[in-house]
């Protein structure tokens, strides 16, 4: 009786359904705008606009971008200063690239012809996460961390520069203590205010000038019109030349 040969049965592998191999890439490209959407920083403001808000003389108004969109209440601003978002490493006053770039260009703001001279309070804060004590410890290394980098890779002189911490004493967004907005770094001119009032004032009047006619006497000016000492030296030869050049008539 013959024997049927027996057929050799080779397993082959389940190809890839090509759907997958097609939409790999978007579902990929998707996830990563998913994750990176949580990391996505603040709209900065450019160098101009950071000059224009230290400088007492820039008439330009200030609208900080990094608030749009927040339905919070942010706290006042202080005159003459800006918010920066300069990020750290965790727990840390290390200095991230990012945030090496954002001081970057405060360094660039700062050393404008209209800011050059000006002296720069460097401010850290945090948000409400944490304790006081803590909070207060670490943003007085970062806001110090912020001023070595804009000294020693910038050359900005250290008399300009003050470091102070706040912590969480100074919140952006006080009805969102935990906002991530709260963790900046502000750049303050403590002089803003002094210079905007005394560049408002009104320029010196020159004081008033006394025409003589010949043979005429001075007249004794007072109040508000009194000339100046040189003035008056000047009045008084001028009436000795006249009595020398018309002598008065002598009475026998």
């Amino acid at each position: 009786m013959p024997t049927k040969p027996f057929h050799t049965i080779t397993a082959v592998a389940a190809p890839v359904p090509s759907l997958c191999r097609k939409y790999a890439p978007l579902l990929l490209c998707g996830l990563s705008l998913a994750l990176g959407a949580v990391t996505v920083s603040a709209e900065e403001l450019t160098v101009d606009e950071m000059a224009c808000a230290l400088d007492p003389h820039c008439s330009k108004p200030f609208v900080d971008r990094r608030l749009r969109g927040v339905t919070a209440t942010p706290s006042v601003r202080p005159p003459g200063s800006f918010d920066r978002t300069v990020n750290f490493s965790f727990n840390s006053a290390e200095l991230t690239p990012e945030a090496r770039k954002e001081l970057d260009a405060v360094a660039e703001a700062l050393t404008r012809p209209n800011t050059t001279q000006l002296e720069i309070v460097i401010s850290g804060h945090t948000d409400a996460v944490g304790s006081p004590e803590y909070n207060q410890k670490l943003s007085e290394r970062r806001a110090e961390a912020a001023r070595q980098y804009l000294m020693t890779q910038h050359g900005i002189t250290g008399d300009r520069l003050v470091a102070k911490g706040f912590g969480k004493a100074q919140l952006l967004l006080p009805t969102d203590p935990n906002s991530e907005l709260n963790r900046r770094v502000s750049f303050q001119n403590p002089n803003y205010a002094a210079a905007s009032a005394s560049g408002g004032s009104a320029p010196a009047q020159p004081a008033p000038l006394l025409q003589l006619r010949v043979g005429e006497r001075p007249q004794a000016v007072t109040g508000s019109d009194a000339l100046p000492a040189t003035a008056r030296d000047d009045l008084k030869v001028s009436s000795e030349l006249q009595q020398a050049t018309h002598p008065r008539p002598t009475s026998h």
